[in-house]
């Protein structure tokens, strides 16, 4: 095969097309096709691979397409899973493969002509279930990388739907974040900080941090901060490494409270001979003050140490902080 010619592999078994339903009219290959960019050779799929189960190949076959610049969708099966043999093939697809299709409504009145990212992409892994010597496994017998349309670029193939994901942990920082009062666009910031990636390198959007605060449940502002310092007992539990201490004022109500991850104290105890303490406005929901603990590493990247939130912008507060970062870093 020689270089810049695409992907284009099908064993002499299970060779038919896909379907026209939902793939659409296989035709010939157009001189502007866009061929995949350079990768991995030990991501690149090839006939004869084996795997030992469909979500196997279903995540290789993703880590392929990312590294390429799409996503994919799981298009069709053959069997029935319960029925002799369960599901013996399945194809995956590019999300761009087939073409929308306009259903009428219950009213019987046909849906409104939306947009689709559909283009008819012919982009495609088979496998199909081998049972040699009574040992299940799934095997590559069909495999297209020969694309129809234009592939992203790194800095845009993670904000596809199939690559907008929130990490158990990250939603419990962003329930966190919520609970102390923090904008969305503060939360981002502040994981930006903590990860230590560029602005906009989050694998989420601002839009998918507040499509997952409407998901949470709704609780009374008086008990939000019993679940904050509850949350917090709890990531200290599941990680002794997470630090946290807050101080109760005479009215029984939360005054200060301050917390660092794990990796916010390692990043400390090497990069720590120096901080910045940086306040920000007041939260809205709860007037507190949100204080961050910053420092620069050996390579001039901006360390994440810390936070803090502050019931009053005064000696007392700044020096009940600066205490209690010095006592983190100690214990």
């Amino acid at each position: 095969m020689s270089e810049g010619t695409s992907l284009v592999l099908e064993s002499s078994e299970n060779c038919t097309d896909l379907s026209q339903d939902e793939i659409g009219t296989i035709e010939e290959t157009p001189e502007e096709t866009i061929l995949s960019r350079q990768t991995s050779v030990n991501l690149v799929p090839f006939i004869g691979q084996r795997f030992v189960s469909q979500e196997a190949a279903y995540e290789f076959y993703c880590s392929f397409a990312k590294q390429c610049g799409f996503s994919i969708r799981r298009h069709r099966t053959r069997g029935k899973d319960g029925v002799g043999r369960g599901v013996t093939r399945r194809d995956f697809t590019c999300h761009r493969g087939g073409y929308p299709q306009v259903k009428p409504s219950d009213d019987g009145k046909m849906q409104r002509n939306r947009k689709s990212s559909r283009c008819g992409c012919q982009a495609y892994l088979r496998i199909v279930k081998k049972s040699d010597f009574d040992v299940p496994e799934w095997r590559v017998t069909g495999f297209s990388n020969v694309h129809n349309h234009e592939l992203l670029k790194s800095n845009e193939v993670r904000l596809l739907p199939a690559y907008c994901t929130i990490s158990p942990d990250d939603k419990s920082r962003i329930c966190m974040f919520a609970k102390a009062g923090m904008s969305v666009r503060q939360m981002l910031r502040l994981m930006e900080l903590e990860k230590g990636i560029k602005v906009g390198c989050l694998p989420f959007t601002e839009m998918d941090v507040r499509n997952l605060l409407q998901s949470f449940r709704n609780v009374e502002r008086d008990n939000d901060a019993i679940d904050l310092i509850a949350m917090c007992k709890r990531l200290k539990d599941e990680n002794p490494n997470f630090k946290y201490e807050f101080k109760i004022d005479s009215n029984n109500r939360l005054e200060h409270i301050a917390w660092s991850y794990s990796s916010s104290v390692q990043s400390y105890e090497s990069f720590g001979d120096a901080l910045v303490f940086d306040t920000t406005h007041r939260v809205d929901a709860y007037d507190m003050l949100l204080g961050i603990w910053l420092g620069v590493d050996n390579h001039g990247m901006t360390c994440f140490f810390g936070c803090t939130l502050l019931r009053d912008e005064n000696m007392q507060s700044f020096s009940w902080a600066l205490k209690v970062r010095l006592s983190l870093a100690r214990n």
